[in-house]
C-alpha cells in the first residue's frame, strides 16, 4: 500500500491499496452486475485507470478492508488485472456504513427495482427512516417509495422474472397486491413456462389485473357474514383495482376470507342449536367444511353424516304495502295471496314440529362448504321396522353413553402407542406390575389346576377377566409356582429338534420327571441303536463290493517296470 498526496473532492486523502486487501460488503443493495457493462468499464480502466476512488473501511481484527461504495469499479479493476486501485478510507460504524452504501448505490441509474425495494426496506427496518424521510433523502415522492416497497412482498420466482425483465414493473406491481398463495398459483399456472396455453408473459398490466381479479378473488357479496370490516380492508379490490364493479368488492386474502366464513358458520350453528335443543348438526358425504366441523368438535358438538335431507320451508317475504300500489284491488289480491302463503307455511312448520316430537323426522342444521341450512330427514329405518322411537332425552342419554365409550377407546388406543416411547429402564419393577404379569400368564393355566389357584370345582371353560383378577389378588407362593410352570409348559409347545426351547424342555423334564425322561430316552435310543446297527452293516457290504470292483482295474493298469524280471524271462522263452 502506498500513500499519495492527492485528495478527493470532499477533502478525504486518497491512497493506493492492493486489490487483494479489499473485499465486497454485504450492505451493498446491488446484487446484480451486468457482465458486458463491467467489461466495458474494465477496458476504460486499462486505458485511463480508475478515475474516482472507491471508499473502504477497516475490517476489525484483520488487515483487510471492506467496500462501502464503489464495488462496480472494484470488480472492473479485477477484470482489468490491476494490482492496486485508489481508495479513500473511512471509519464508519456498521449502521453508518450500511446507510451510506445504500444511499450511494441508490443514486446509480442501473439499480434494479427489486434491489431498490430491498434497500428501502432495510433503511426502514433500521429504525432511522420512514417513507417520508426516504422520499426527502432520495428526492422521490412518497407514492414512489411505497410502490417500490410493495415489491418486497413478491415471491422469489416472480421477483426473478422482474429482475430479468421477463415481466414489466407494471406487471409485477399488479401481482404484488396479492398474498403469497395467489402469487404462487399465478406463477405456477401462468408464468413458470415461457409459452403455451395460459401463459401470461407479455400481457399488459391492465389485462393481468383484470385476469387476477376474475380468477383469483372472491366476490364478498355471496357470503353471509358481516362485511362491515371488509369495506376498508386493503385486501378488498374496491381499494386495489381501477375497474372495481362496486358492491362489497372482492377479497384477495384467502386466509382471512376462510377464517371469516368458518367463524360465521360456527356462530350460526351454535346459535341455532342453542335456541332449539331438538335440532342436531349434520353434513353430507361430499359438500361440507372440514374446519367448521373440527371447531365444533373441539367445542363438544357432534356432527352426523346424513345424505338425504329435505330443506326446511322458508317463510314468505315481507307483506306488500299499499304505498307500492296504484290500484287498491291489486294490493288486496297480493295481500290475500301473501297471507295464504304465510298460513300454509305456518301449518307446515307446525306439522314438522309434531313429527319431530313423535320421532318421524329429525331436524338438522346442515354444514355445507360456505354456509349452513336448516333441513330435516325422515327416520326411514324406524318407519320400516315399526320400532318405537326413543324420546329425545333417551337419545341424548344413549349418545352420551356412546361418547364416553369413544373417549375410553381413543384413550386406550393412544396410550398403547405412547407407552412405546416411554423410558422405564431405570424404574423398579413394582408389585402391581408383578400381578399384571401373572394376569397375562394365567392364559396358559391348565384346567386341572383351576381349583389349585382358588377357583370353585364347578368352574369350566376358559378363564374370564374377572376370574383372573380374583386369582392375582390372592396370589401365594404355591399359586405363583403353578401359574409360572403352566406358562412354561404352554411355551414348550414351540420345542422342536435342537432349538433352545427344546433344550430348556429337556432341563425342565430332568428336574421334574427324571425317571419318565430316562424311560422315554431309553426307548427311542434302543430303536436308534438297532437302526444304526443295520445301517452300519449295509455300509460295510457296500464298501466290500466297492473294493472288489476296484482291484482288477488296478492290475490292468500295472506298468511294465513293476513286473518281476523272472516273469518277463519266462514269457520271452515261451515266445
Amino acid at each position: 500500500m502506498t500513500m499519495t498526496g492527492n485528495q478527493s473532492a470532499d477533502g478525504a486523502k486518497i491512497i493506493r491499496m492492493a486489490v487483494a486487501d479489499i473485499q465486497p460488503s454485504a450492505y451493498n443493495p446491488r446484487k446484480r452486475f451486468d457482465e458486458e457493462s463491467l467489461r466495458e468499464l474494465a477496458d476504460s480502466i486499462r486505458q485511463k485507470g480508475v478515475l474516482q476512488p472507491i471508499n473502504v473501511r477497516p475490517i476489525p481484527d484483520s488487515d483487510k478492508y471492506e467496500i462501502v461504495f464503489g464495488e462496480r469499479r472494484y470488480r472492473a479493476s479485477q477484470i482489468a488485472g490491476l494490482e492496486e486501485i485508489p481508495v479513500t478510507v473511512s471509519d464508519y460504524s456498521d449502521a453508518e456504513a450500511e446507510e451510506i452504501a445504500i444511499t450511494e448505490n441508490l443514486q446509480r441509474k442501473d439499480v434494479s427495482p427489486m434491489e431498490e425495494a430491498d434497500a428501502y426496506q432495510r433503511l426502514i427496518d433500521s429504525g432511522r427512516h420512514d417513507v417520508g424521510t426516504l422520499a426527502i433523502l432520495f428526492g422521490k415522492s412518497e407514492g414512489y417509495i411505497r410502490s417500490r416497497l410493495k415489491f418486497t412482498s413478491l415471491i422469489p420466482e416472480i421477483a426473478e422474472l422482474m429482475e430479468s425483465e421477463t415481466i414489466s414493473i407494471a406487471f409485477a406491481n399488479e401481482i404484488c397486491r396479492y398474498g403469497e398463495d395467489i402469487q404462487r398459483e399465478v406463477y405456477e399456472k401462468h408464468l413458470e413456462n415461457e409459452s403455451g396455453y395460459g401463459c401470461w408473459r407479455g400481457m399488459k398490466a391492465s389485462d393481468v389485473a383484470r385476469a387476477i381479479e376474475q380468477n383469483y378473488t372472491t366476490d364478498l357479496e355471496k357470503y353471509k357474514f358481516d362485511k362491515g370490516v371488509c369495506a376498508m380492508c386493503p385486501h378488498n379490490t374496491n381499494h386495489l383495482l381501477l375497474f372495481s364493479e362496486g358492491g362489497c368488492g372482492k377479497c384477495t386474502n384467502r386466509n382471512c376470507l376462510t377464517d371469516k366464513i368458518v367463524s360465521h358458520m360456527v356462530d350460526e350453528v351454535v346459535k341455532t342449536v342453542g335456541e332449539n335443543p331438538n335440532i342436531s348438526i349434520c353434513r353430507n358425504t361430499y359438500n361440507f367444511n372440514d374446519e367448521v366441523i373440527a371447531r365444533l368438535a373441539d367445542m363438544g358438538y357432534e356432527v352426523d353424516t346424513v345424505d338425504y335431507v329435505s330443506p326446511y320451508p322458508t317463510a314468505p317475504e315481507m307483506p306488500p304495502t299499499a304505498e307500492d300500489y296504484d290500484d287498491a284491488a291489486d294490493f288486496e289480491g297480493d295481500l290475500k295471496e301473501y297471507e295464504g302463503e304465510k298460513s300454509r307455511h305456518e301449518a307446515f312448520c307446525t306439522k314438522l314440529e309434531e313429527m319431530c316430537k313423535t320421532g318421524e323426522i329429525r331436524m338438522y342444521v346442515q354444514i355445507r362448504k360456505t354456509d349452513t341450512h336448516l333441513c330435516y330427514a325422515t327416520n326411514m329405518e324406524d318407519a320400516k321396522t315399526g320400532d318405537k322411537k326413543p324420546s329425545p332425552i333417551e337419545e341424548l342419554d344413549k349418545k352420551d353413553e356412546r361418547n364416553r365409550e369413544i373417549a375410553v377407546e381413543k384413550t386406550i388406543a393412544d396410550t398403547k402407542k405412547k407407552i412405546l416411547e416411554v423410558d422405564m429402564t431405570a424404574t423398579k419393577f413394582s408389585a402391581e406390575e408383578d400381578r399384571m404379569v401373572y394376569f397375562f400368564m394365567l392364559s396358559a393355566l391348565r384346567k386341572e389346576h383351576y381349583t389349585e389357584v382358588g377357583l370353585p370345582e364347578e368352574k369350566i371353560g376358559y378363564l374370564s377377566d374377572e376370574d383372573k383378577i380374583a386369582i392375582v389378588n390372592h396370589l401365594t407362593a404355591k399359586t405363583k409356582a403353578i401359574i409360572r410352570r403352566d406358562y412354561l409348559i404352554e411355551n414348550f409347545k414351540n420345542a422342536y429338534r435342537g432349538n433352545a426351547t427344546a433344550s430348556m424342555l429337556h432341563d425342565f423334564a430332568m428336574k421334574h420327571m427324571p425317571d419318565e425322561l430316562t424311560e422315554i430316552e431309553n426307548g427311542y435310543n434302543e430303536v436308534y441303536d438297532k437302526r444304526h446297527q443295520r445301517l452300519e452293516e449295509k455300509k460295510a457290504l457296500l464298501l466290500k463290493e466297492q473294493q472288489s470292483e476296484e482291484t482288477p482295474q488296478e492290475a490292468e493298469e500295472t506298468p511294465m517296470e513293476d513286473i518281476p524280471s523272472d516273469e518277463m524271462q519266462s514269457e520271452e522263452t515261451a515266445a
